[in-house]
């Protein structure tokens, strides 16, 4: 044998066995729970997970920049990401499935725990009502998903806190009890084309329990977001900026919900950092569908609002514009359903129903809970070339001007300014309020839609 059929023979050797140790290391990959096969990307590497598959694992084996790819199938999951920006890809929003069978009690994560730190409602000794089918805790990459579906998680669908860079596209939440999407103290954020779904779970005779919302920004400065092109549906809230600014929403649908979308400035939080204050506003709302959100829900820090029939609502926020919108027949459902508590003499709404609402609540009596500062008027919101329609308000009514009411009688109302005249619980709008060619037939006060504003 000569020295070339040799060398020729010996790296032949050489070469098969280096490929059956990649064979047999392929082997044990795809035997590992939620790592099917990993392959070498442009963008990191792609882990596929198929059904019967953790897709905890893969997140768990997968550093920052990977792809976990999931395939058709159901998955019963909920799934801590601490630290890492991934992209997590489904096979669609009706063929990838994470659902999560309720009164699970979850494994112990730091996603889990800070979601429980942040909420003051719950026994912190429980972990089970704070659970999110993804929940990406402090990436320090870029995070991405889309194209699945999720279900029924107690806590949220898809959720981010500290993000730079969050899109969410192609997915559908089903029954989540606080947020279908969340993206909190986060920026450059990417909300379009989703499907959100509430599920009221309150059993006979008790109060609707529908989910806080079904798309929220909150405590995010300069988010750069845009929330485009989704259908909310069946929510307390369909779209909720609350305490966050800079960002746009654009042509969404919001139906059935009990207030289609809601700039809020309260000054609270719902991270763990009580010492965080974002002044809400900054927004662009523009081209968005909110129509017949009719639900009845409690709302507020305590559950004690009783909220029904509002298109939009701008509250404390400043520097809003709000165009080429539609609100149309959005009217309040009464009498409150069974399990609302409706103190004897008080209305059966603590917030004014309507096509678009803009109210300035005080700040509360001093000393101020932690956290909360007075998050001031409701000031500069130009409201542009929008179309009303059957909106409907429950409105006072009055024996002697002045006086305490004496009732209440549903009315039309496209837009209300609330103020102390109309409301002694609200403090009065400041500067900047401007309504110009809106097509709208009746507000508060009355001079809103036959010509500017004058405040």
């Amino acid at each position: 044998m000569d020295r070339a059929t040799t060398t020729r023979s010996r790296f032949r050797g050489r070469a098969l066995r280096a490929l059956a140790v990649t064979g047999a290391g392929a082997l044990l990959l795809a035997a590992l729970p939620g790592v099917a096969s990993a392959d070498e990307g442009g963008g990191g590497r792609t882990w596929d997970v198929r059904p019967g598959q953790s897709i905890q694992a893969a997140v768990d084996a997968a550093r920052s920049g990977d792809t976990i790819r999931i395939a058709p199938g159901t998955y019963r999951e909920a799934v801590c990401v601490v630290g890492k920006g991934l992209t997590i890809q489904g096979a669609g929003s009706e063929r990838t499935k994470i659902r999560w069978d309720r009164g699970t009690e979850p494994a112990r994560t730091p996603c889990w725990e800070a979601t429980n730190a942040a909420d003051l409602e719950d026994d912190d000794a429980i972990l089970a009502d704070n659970v999110s089918a993804f929940f990406f805790l402090n990436p320090d990459k870029p995070v991405t998903v889309k194209d699945l579906q999720t279900r029924d998680h107690t806590a949220n669908g898809v959720a981010a806190w500290g993000a730079n860079g969050f899109t969410v596209t192609g997915t559908k939440g089903i029954g989540h009890d606080r947020y279908g999407i969340l993206a909190a103290n986060s920026r450059h954020i990417h909300i379009v084309g989703n499907v959100e779904e509430g599920v009221d779970r309150a059993r006979r005779g008790q109060a609707p329990d529908a989910g806080t919302a079904g798309i929220s920004v909150g405590d995010s400065a300069n988010s750069a977001a845009l929330v485009a092109g989704n259908r909310v549906r069946g929510y307390n809230l369909g779209v909720f900026l609350r305490e966050s600014s800079g960002g746009r929403v654009d042509a969404n649908h919001l139906s059935g919900n009990c207030v289609g979308i809601l700039v809020f400035d309260d000054s609270g939080t719902e991270i763990p950092d009580r010492t965080r204050n974002v002044e809400g506003g900054d927004w662009r709302i523009t081209a968005n569908v909110s129509t017949a959100n009719n639900r009845f829900c409690l709302q507020g820090r305590e559950g004690d609002q009783r909220i029904s029939g509002v298109g939009m609502a701008v509250v404390n926020a400043s520097n809003v514009q709000i165009s080429a919108n539609v609100f149309r027949d959005n009217v309040p459902t009464l009498p409150p359903p069974p399990g609302v508590v409706v103190p004897p003499n008080a209305p059966p709404l603590t917030f004014p129903s309507g096509g678009l609402v803009m109210l300035t609540f005080p700040p509360p009596p001093p000393p101020a809970p932690q956290g909360i500062a007075n998050p001031g008027q409701v000031t500069q919101v130009s409201t542009v070339a929008n179309w009303f329609g059957n909106n409907v308000a429950l409105r006072p009514v009055f024996a002697t001007p002045g006086g305490p009411p004496t009732g209440a009688r549903l009315e039309q109302m496209d837009i209300y300014v609330g103020d102390t005249r109309d409301n002694p619980f609200l403090g009065q709008p400041g500067p900047g309020l401007e309504f110009r060619h809106n097509h709208c037939d009746a507000s508060y006060p009355a001079n809103i839609c036959g010509q500017p504003y004058p405040v």
